[in-house]
């Protein structure tokens, strides 16, 4: 069995990650366009986080690289870097206007906008450069929703965590905690039916010992949805109890998930 890490699988699912942050990043900043008092402090996180996104984005742009010979898996590799670099423009473009004193806002709320879609539009093309590559056999319609879902709960996790250390009313983070649940839920039943249409967590791959595949299975679901459930629900029913800590948990959790059910779909693959 090949190592449950390797530096591809990290660049690539952090970049993802950073996608995901973009996505909401652009969403709040167009809709939170106030100035003075205390939105002054948001747009302060918001800064931080696209500079946060910046460098995740530039560390999976810098070692993009295609999974599979064909011409149609190269294509979208191209494809994909070309549009994760327009994602990376308009995310340091945005950090610019933002950091600006004063910033205008008739700028950022279009930028914002804009990113937002880009972004999205990375992922996808992101997650079907994956589904045409490998084998015949694990290229399913389940690959790209499953990246998408990756890329909003990684994201979320990374704002909320960001939230949690920088903003200073902590009151409000636990009404985070349901969107978090609502997305980590819907990730385990992806990453299940993607399974389960080949067979379930024992399900075959040529040249890959079962026991060890329905291991890897299991921590993938466990890191990337339940234990970032398990610990939403606790902040949530439990505000006072350590917040920053409990997301930057769920931030470890989801994002170490993330790699490695990265590598996973490369064994399933057989693109190791």
């Amino acid at each position: 069995m090949n190592r449950w890490f390797s530096w591809q699988a990290l660049t690539s699912s952090l970049a993802v990650a950073g996608l995901g942050l973009l996505v909401w990043l652009g969403i709040s900043i167009a809709l939170l366009q106030e100035q003075g008092g205390g939105m002054v402090l948001l747009h302060h996180v918001q800064f931080l986080g696209l500079a946060m996104a910046c460098v995740l984005v530039a560390g999976g742009l810098v070692r993009l690289q295609a999974n599979t010979a064909s011409p149609a898996g190269i294509r979208w590799t191209r494809i994909a870097g070309a549009v994760l670099l327009l994602a990376l423009a308009l995310g340091a473009a945005l950090a610019f206007l933002l950091g600006r004193k004063p910033f205008q806002a008739t700028a950022v709320a279009p930028l914002a906008g804009l990113l937002t879609l880009v972004a999205l539009a990375a992922v996808l093309a992101r997650g079907w450069a994956d589904c045409v590559a490998g084998r015949a056999d694990w290229r399913r319609q389940m690959l790209v929703p499953g990246l998408l879902c990756y890329a909003l709960l990684s994201g979320a996790a990374l704002l909320f965590a960001l939230l949690a250390i920088k903003w200073p009313a902590q009151g409000m983070l636990p009404t985070l905690a349901p969107s978090l649940m609502l997305l980590a839920a819907l990730m385990a039943g992806l990453k299940l039916i993607y399974w389960f249409e080949k067979g379930g967590l024992l399900a075959p791959v040529a040249g890959y010992d079962a026991s060890a595949l329905l291991r890897m299975r299991l921590v993938v679901l466990g890191l990337l949805a339940l234990l970032p459930l398990l610990l939403a629900l606790m902040l949530f029913t439990w505000p006072a109890l350590a917040p920053r800590l409990g997301w930057c948990l769920i931030v470890v959790s989801v994002l170490g998930g993330g790699v490695l059910d990265r590598r996973l779909q490369d064994w399933e693959a057989s693109r190791t």
